[in-house]
């Protein structure tokens, strides 16, 4: 079974502030790396919010709710931060 690395960037910060609220204080245009486990540096509030979608991504080619480039955003529950996530699609990993 192919598993896809996910791409989680933060593309939005609310009230265009540089960094977010959250203890982990990401930064708009941070990107992390989703696999098998939390990326480093991720506020895990953000990581239990992606985390849903981006495992059912990891494992498959299409997901009812992407949007037609195959990607989906998702708002940290405070509201304050909106993560796109995407496949990786250069490289499959063979698990």
């Amino acid at each position: 079974m192919a598993a896809y690395k996910i791409k989680c960037e933060v593309i939005s910060i609310g009230e265009d502030r540089e960094k977010c609220i959250g203890a982990a204080k990401m930064k708009k245009g941070e990107t992390f790396i989703f696999q098998a486990r939390t990326p480093e540096g991720m506020c895990v509030r953000a990581f239990n919010a992606v985390f849903p979608s981006a495992f059912a991504m990891r494992y498959s080619e299409k997901m009812p709710w992407e949007k037609k480039e195959g990607y989906a955003d998702i708002t940290c529950p405070d509201g304050d931060v909106v993560i796109r996530i995407s496949r990786i699609r250069e490289e499959p990993v063979q698990i």
